[in-house]
């Protein structure tokens, strides 16, 4: 029997506590470098290299419409951009700001020329718009030409109601993209059947996004305005481009169809190749209508756009219907376009691929 004298323990004892010093001065990324700086809020420490490999990499992945916030690494707490600023190049800096702004636009690209196509565009230094909005209303009621008696018919009086609570501001952020969408149905169906000029309705549709002061509720309406507006010429070439699909304006098909129709015109290989590729793996978002690619994965897919969850398989929101391989709404299964294997839900076992691997030859005697 061995036994451990008083100045080994005492040895183990003064090894032990110069192992746990090395690490207080070392990173908390790497566990390897010294410190070179330790955060202002949580106090963790990480050696220049490390943080600012991690700060680079968080910016060059925040691509989305929202603004990604930086935390620590270690204890998630939000670190304010003039701390974290401080220790990466000012290219980094000026990437987060082109990106993380509360009230970014989304941008389609026109394939003609490359020039930025921006739809809506949120006023820094908006003033009231409300006036502005009720006075589009009211000169898209005085080009109806159908005389003083069609005054109180159904759709003048739905439009005028709505002119009398924005008149009184009767509203809250939180209630615009509702009253946005009851508001639209009514311009659009009044411009279609009785206004005189066919533009009124995308112009209200601009004033109302600037009616919002919250960024994400702008968010919401600015992806309700590309669903019903999907038509915007360049300002460079002046050619009309789809802004679901980003190619040019199919007035009468939808998109699917009209990328249908592109690629049975199209002689180069690669680029027909490459529609087909889009015309299988892509489908139209149901809240904002604005086409995205996904060529594997289960049937739960969040837009990368406008941030809506649904279905892949029904479009359909995401419910509990909605299966993440076998969605009960659905009688087409996107999600097996690759593979034949049976699947099943995310964490249960697949009960018949079990009982066939324990089926031995005599049992089938």
């Amino acid at each position: 029997m061995l036994f451990e004298t008083e100045g080994s323990s005492a040895a183990s004892s003064y090894a032990d506590h110069d192992e746990i010093e090395n690490f207080i001065d070392r990173c908390s990324i790497c566990f390897y470098e010294q410190l070179d700086l330790c955060l202002e809020g949580c106090r963790d420490q990480f050696c220049h290299g490390c943080f600012q490999r991690y700060i680079v990499d968080v910016v060059k992945s925040s691509w989305g419409l929202s603004v990604t916030p930086i935390s620590c690494p270690v204890c998630t707490e939000l670190i304010p951009k003039h701390e974290w600023s401080q220790y990466v190049p000012q290219s980094i800096t000026d990437t987060y700001d082109k990106f993380n702004k509360p009230y970014r636009s989304y941008i389609r690209t026109c394939h003609h020329c490359e020039t930025d196509l921006i739809p809506c565009v949120y006023p820094n230094n908006k003033p009231n718009n409300s006036k502005l909005f009720c006075d589009l209303m009211e000169s898209m009621l005085q080009t109806c030409e159908e005389g003083e008696n069609h005054k109180n018919h159904t759709e003048h009086i739905s439009v005028k109601r709505w002119l009398s609570v924005n008149k009184r501001q009767d509203w809250s952020d939180t209630k615009l993209p509702t009253h946005y969408k009851h508001i639209m149905n009514n311009v659009n169906t009044f411009e279609r059947n009785h206004a005189k000029f066919p533009r009124f309705a995308y112009q209200i549709s601009i004033e109302y996004l600037n009616l919002c002061e919250n960024p994400e509720i702008w968010k919401q309406l600015q992806f309700a305005h590309i669903r019903l507006f999907r038509d915007m010429k360049c300002f460079n070439c002046k050619a009309s481009i789809c802004l679901h699909c980003g190619y040019d304006s199919h007035f009468n098909t939808g998109c699917e169809e009209n990328m249908h129709n592109i690629s049975k015109t199209l002689k180069d290989k690669d680029t027909r190749t490459t529609i087909k590729w889009k015309i299988q793996h892509s489908r139209q978002c149901p809240n904002c209508s604005i086409m995205i690619n996904r060529d594997e994965g289960c049937n739960k897919v969040d837009c990368s756009y406008c941030g809506f969850c649904f279905c892949w398989a029904c479009r359909s929101s995401w419910s509990d219907g909605c299966g993440f391989y076998r969605c009960s709404n659905s009688t087409n299964d996107l999600c097996y376009t690759e593979s034949s294997e049976e699947k099943t839900e995310l964490g249960v076992p697949n009960i018949k691929n079990i009982q066939a691997r324990l089926i031995t030859p005599m049992d089938l005697d």
